[in-house]
């Protein structure tokens, strides 16, 4: 008994004899397929279902479609474009014999040149300020020779200085004239001050005599009393005219008694 299997289904078809077992016709009636739409395998194989001879009965044959191929001439299409398309030369991605990515080895490299390129253009700056200092401080390769200008500029400076001590000369004088007149101001001012002291004390002394003067008489006018002479002395108090003779006269009588 020959199994045919097609699409997950299995077909069992008895084994009488060669003329009656015609596998290609009982494919066609069960599955629709002409021979040329399929062919079939048995244990991989590739066999031809019309060859009984080569058939193992208990082994499965499947049947398998064909599909329909192309034009063809797709591998030289393939090699056309690959002639067009451009090889990498980029390894950095790949490693050295230590482990290295070689991206990484590659940059350090640059590194190292970039910093010496900086330590140079850092010297030649250097050098460049040293030079032009050193131009700048070199004295100049003209030279120049006049004798009435150097002339002029010797009495130009003399001149400058003699006029320059004059002005302090002067500025000092002044200074001495402005101290000279501060300190007799200063001095009158005093004077001044002095005799209003001097004459507002001399009217003090003038005056204290006068109101001594008023004073006595009152005070001496309670020793007249018992005196026989009561009526000279109240007329002198009365005349205002006779005072100072009036004083003068009970001195007198005040020595007597």
């Amino acid at each position: 008994m020959y199994s045919i299997a097609y699409g997950g289904e299995l077909l069992q078809l008895p084994v009488r004899s060669e003329g009656e077992c015609n596998i290609p016709l009982a494919i066609e009636r069960w599955t629709g397929l002409l021979p040329s739409e399929y062919y079939c395998t048995q244990n991989g194989r590739r066999v031809s279902a019309a060859d009984h001879g080569n058939l193992v009965p208990e082994v499965p044959l499947r049947v398998c479609e064909r599909l329909p191929g192309g034009k063809g001439g797709f591998g030289s299409m393939l090699r056309a474009i690959g002639a067009q398309i451009e090889k990498t030369t980029n390894r950095e991605a790949c490693r050295d014999l230590s482990g290295r990515r070689l991206r990484d080895i590659n940059e350090e490299k640059r590194l190292k040149a970039y910093l010496e390129k900086q330590q140079e253009a850092e010297d030649n700056e250097r050098v460049k300020a040293e030079r032009k200092i050193a131009k700048l401080l070199s004295k100049p390769k003209h030279e120049f020779h006049d004798k009435e200008y150097e002339h002029a500029r010797s009495e130009l400076v003399v001149a400058a200085d003699e006029a320059i001590e004059e002005g302090l000369q002067k500025a000092i004088v002044l200074e001495m004239e402005q101290a000279v007149k501060d300190a007799v101001t200063a001095e009158v001012a005093a004077t001044a001050n002095t005799a209003a002291d001097t004459q507002a004390k001399d009217s003090r002394k003038r005056k204290l005599p006068d109101t001594k003067s008023k004073k006595a008489p009152a005070k001496k006018g309670a020793l007249w009393l018992g005196v026989g002479d009561l009526s000279s002395s109240s007329e002198t108090d009365d005349d205002s005219t006779d005072e100072s003779s009036d004083g003068a006269m009970a001195k007198g009588k005040l020595v007597a008694v």
